[in-house]
């Protein structure tokens, strides 16, 4: 359990730093409230109590009254309970928001290898586990553990002083015995819900990969194949579940005998004082006022620790992501780069996992307002120059330098606002058109959007549509074909107003015809931008001042289009081997 108090305890610590002002006084009211509920919940068999001992002459309060403040203690008790319910509603939704959005900012700055290793299935359905664990902690914490701990040391009290010493014992007894149960039923369960939390998270995962890849699916038609897959992942999770309620329910069966044996217990030595007259009558209601009254809010006690242990299962996951390391900060801020753009590798090499070199010794420059391209076949290590340059990854050695200023120094927003990034596939949002233009500047105007739509010549083919820059374009932009995702590309890149261009592979998936049209869009737009052009198609870079080949993560040659035809080497054979496609083709 200490493990789950440590986790929760992160739980609390991020939610109280996190928590305002108001919240704060939210939590202490519920908190008075709670006291109060419970005190006066405890108190009531008293004047129970005093009313039963009335009626055979022992109580010389009048009954009404007695009545009265029986039926008041019992209204208040309530009354302070909804409150409580009220008043706790809105602090809990706030605390769900906080989380969700701490965790989710969380999330956006952990580095691309985090997200390359997780399904987005996986991670919405673990965000949405573990906020549904924290959702019930803590309304056992507020409902259950506070509330009931109060009452039982307020009966404890009253046994103490207004019963015989062994109706406390007895009392005491159940306590233990229902410890011991909880304690045992906390650590099985909390095993059986981690891996019904699991199979889950799995189900998840494989239901929503097959939604996104439902084009996929439909080529091939293998609609039956995935219904299978997924269909399995659902039954490991159905599986997992009824193992935690089978024995979620034997723990429930083992708590209602011990409940009812200490009732038999405490009924029968409190019928045989009443009948020999060492208790009134109404201390034979109190006593069992108090065994019907506060043993049950003790199983509730228990239940509530199997269901820590379920909530804490639930949130594991979630906790394991706050613990991901986000991406690394500037070890030495410099200012925001002004410069005119010259971008400089300088021996950059790069190891993926299992010793897969990628990148080895890297070196090249790119003047301020100049034009360089790197090709090769794929693998080669292109795009990989793009992760870097944007640090969605780190060199294992070397510099890369932005106007002479290592980015390592530069933050990460410094650095990735200066740079504008046009990739060979183009993400949208499931929003209009005007949204995804204007989503790489904050604060754009309308006119900032449409001057950027116009340099990337898409005006026109907004102005065409009905809802025009209101046109919604789907989830991932399915609406809109190749070429009209390439243009939103370049107006989003336009807008930001970079010193340094970026284009990877950017007509890669396009046909020749298209392709030429938005070659003709990158070259106007980057005309006075430095710009690195990473490519396959050797027909897009053939205008770059300068054009580096690589090959199995070197450079192999370097040059102008027709320097490099001249040398007639891996260039020279590429552009042949090109061109006699086309020709064919």
């Amino acid at each position: 359990m200490s493990g789950n108090g440590t986790r929760l305890a992160q739980v609390l610590d991020i939610l109280y730093r996190e928590a305002t002002p108001f919240v704060r006084r939210r939590l202490a009211l519920v908190l008075v409230l709670v006291i109060c509920a419970a005190v006066l919940t405890a108190l009531g068999p008293i004047a129970l109590k005093l009313i039963v001992d009335g009626f055979s002459g022992r109580a010389s309060e009048p009954a009404l009254l007695l009545v009265a403040l029986y039926a008041l203690s019992q209204w208040l008790a309530r009354a302070a309970g909804e409150l409580r319910g009220m008043v706790y509603g809105r602090i809990e939704r706030r605390m769900f928001r906080t989380l969700s959005e701490r965790l989710f900012a969380h999330l956006l700055h952990l580095p691309l290898r985090f997200h390359l290793d997780r399904q987005t299935g996986a991670v919405n359905e673990t965000l949405t586990n573990g906020l549904e664990g924290l959702q019930m902690i803590l309304h056992h914490l507020v409902f259950t553990v506070l509330p009931v701990t109060v009452e039982l040391a307020t009966v404890i009290v009253v046994l103490w002083r207004m019963a015989p010493p062994v109706f406390l014992a007895l009392f005491c007894g159940a306590l233990l015995c229902y410890a011991a149960v909880f304690g045992y039923s906390a650590a099985t369960l909390g095993a059986t819900a981690r891996v019904a939390s699991a199979a889950r998270v799995h189900a998840s995962a494989a239901l929503t990969d097959g939604l996104l890849n439902y084009e996929t699916v439909k080529y091939f038609a293998a609609e039956s194949a995935l219904q299978e897959r997924v269909g399995q992942a659902l039954a490991r999770s159905e599986h997992a579940w009824v193992a935690f309620y089978r024995r979620f329910a034997g723990n429930g069966l083992l708590v209602a005998s011990i409940f009812a044996a200490f009732l038999a217990a405490t009924t029968g030595y409190a019928t045989v004082d009443v009948r020999t007259g060492r208790m009134t009558l109404g201390d034979f209601v109190l006593v069992n006022a108090y065994m019907l009254q506060l043993l049950r809010p003790v199983e509730t006690l228990g239940y509530a620790a199997q269901g820590f242990s379920q909530g804490m299962a639930m949130l594991e996951t979630m906790l394991g992501l706050f613990r991901e390391t986000p991406e690394p900060a500037a070890r030495s801020p410099a200012g925001a780069p002004t410069g005119p753009g010259a971008l400089a590798f300088d021996q950059v090499s790069l190891t993926y996992r299992r010793g897969r070199p990628v990148l080895r010794d890297i070196s090249f420059r790119i003047e301020a307002r100049r034009t360089l391209a790197v090709v090769g076949s794929s693998g080669s290590g292109k795009s990989t120059l793009v992760r870097l340059l944007t640090r969605l990854i780190e060199p294992d050695g070397g510099l890369i330098l932005l106007d002479d200023v290592p980015i390592s120094q530069l933050s990460l927003l410094q650095l990735r606002r200066a740079i504008a990034v046009v990739p060979q596939d183009t993400v949208l949002f499931s929003d209009s058109l005007a949204y995804n233009i204007a989503f790489g500047r904050t604060g754009a105007t309308l006119a900032d959007v449409q001057r950027a739509a116009r340099i990337a010549h898409l005006h026109e083919f907004i102005m065409s549509l009905p809802d025009g820059y209101d046109t919604q374009v789907g989830e991932r932009g399915v609406k809109l074909s190749g070429g009209e995702r390439q243009r939103v590309a370049i107006a989003r890149a336009v807008l930001t107003s970079p010193i340094l261009y970026v284009f990877d592979e950017a007509t890669a998936s396009l046909d020749s015809r298209t392709e030429q049209d938005i070659v003709a869009r990158l070259r106007e737009i980057s005309e006075r931008r430095s710009t690195l052009m990473i490519a396959h198609r050797l027909s897009t870079v053939v205008h770059a001042d300068e054009i580096v080949v690589l090959d199995a993560g070197r450079i192999v040659e370097r040059g102008t289009h027709a320097s490099l035809l001249r040398h007639n080497g891996a260039y020279a054979a590429s552009w042949r081997a090109q061109l006699q496609g086309t020709a064919t083709a």
